[in-house]
């Protein structure tokens, strides 16, 4: 759903996610829309059931009287259904609010990373239930496999297949992520671990007895390295392995390599930016304007502690003349640690 700004759309930015979220998938959401209409109108128009009890008198009369059973909720209540609708009403008031979404959002940055709120919606989920719910609600065995193979076809033959699923190439260790991801992690965490940046760590977190106040917090920190990988392993690396820190967050990250459909801008002359863009260029030697001591400088001053970059692509000679040290070569890619 990049692309898809509130600038570009305005109020019907929330309509487009949505349609965009949906896709061809219509039919899901078309089951779920009638469940809910339906399982509203069994649930206003639907009335309790008393229980007919027989009881026999002392006079051995038979006679049927009516008691309600206050222990049994009304058969046509559907809980269920009214947890969907409460997530409805309530997006619908917040996230869902194209009024709301056109003055708020764009204040707190979030024109396009908005739509992950869509997720919040449990159309699948509701649509499985609905549909789980219409079937076992047939009384005949046989009629009630035929409904579940009939719907079955209709999904398979209404619902396109993702095109992309038959190129997936499936991660071949249990992590299921890119198979240098574990090993780079593993390496770097091994090395970092012998360092006396680790050592001066670890003594230092020792003075902090109070767990929950900031300093310790941030001593806590400098126990995990700050690294920068390259732009097709980091993300898996963030998912992967939360003791290493990451010098690039998300958004920066993309717009750097030059992603702009996050809907988010960057000021390319603030300091912030242009330190982590310089580490990045003289990783790969994009900048042969940068100095080593300009190099030195950004890295002391993020204190960004390892880079890996791509065997065939890494400025090893610059770097090492910076002051970083090469810690060795692991699937594919170089790991260059900076400083003792």
């Amino acid at each position: 759903m990049g692309g898809v700004t509130i600038k570009e759309y305005g109020l019907s930015f929330v309509w487009v996610c949505l349609k965009n979220y949906i896709g061809r998938s219509w039919p899901v959401l078309a089951i779920f829309l009638a469940g809910i209409i339906i399982s509203i109108i069994v649930s206003v128009l639907g009335k309790k059931k008393e229980n007919p009890l027989e009881v026999v008198t002392v006079d051995g009369a038979d006679r049927k009287m009516n008691y309600g059973d206050p222990d049994y909720e009304d058969e046509t209540d559907d809980g269920a259904t009214w947890a969907f609708i409460w997530v409805i009403i309530i997006c619908g008031l917040t996230v869902f609010n194209p009024f709301l979404v056109r003055a708020l959002i764009p204040k707190l940055g979030m024109t396009t990373v908005y739509y992950r709120f869509f997720w919040v919606l449990p159309i699948t989920f509701g649509a499985a239930y609905y549909m789980v719910k219409a079937v076992t609600s047939i009384p005949k065995l046989l009629v009630r496999v035929i409904a579940c193979i009939v719907i079955a076809a209709v999904l398979v033959l209404a619902i396109p297949v993702n095109p992309g699923l038959t190129n997936l190439r499936m991660p071949t260790n249990v992590y299921k992520v890119d198979g240098a991801v574990p090993v780079l992690c593993d390496a770097i965490h091994a090395d970092f671990e012998k360092t006396q940046t680790y050592q001066r760590a670890l003594a230092g977190i020792e003075k902090y007895t109070n767990r929950n106040s900031k300093n310790w917090l941030k001593a806590q920190a400098r126990l995990r390295p700050l690294c920068v990988f390259p732009y097709e392993i980091e993300f898996s690396i963030r998912q992967y392995d939360p003791e290493i820190r990451l010098l690039f967050n998300r958004n920066l990250r993309l717009y750097y390599e030059g992603n702009r459909t996050t809907g988010i801008t960057y000021d390319e002359t603030k300091n912030k930016y242009q330190r982590r863009a310089r580490i990045l260029d003289a990783m790969y030697g994009r900048n042969d304007s940068i100095t080593a001591e300009q190099f030195i400088a950004d890295m002391n001053r993020t204190k960004t502690k390892y880079l890996v970059v791509e065997e065939h692509l890494a400025n090893g000679g610059f770097l090492v003349q910076a002051g970083c040290t090469q810690v060795g070569v692991v699937a594919g890619y170089t790991i260059f640690r900076y400083g003792d």
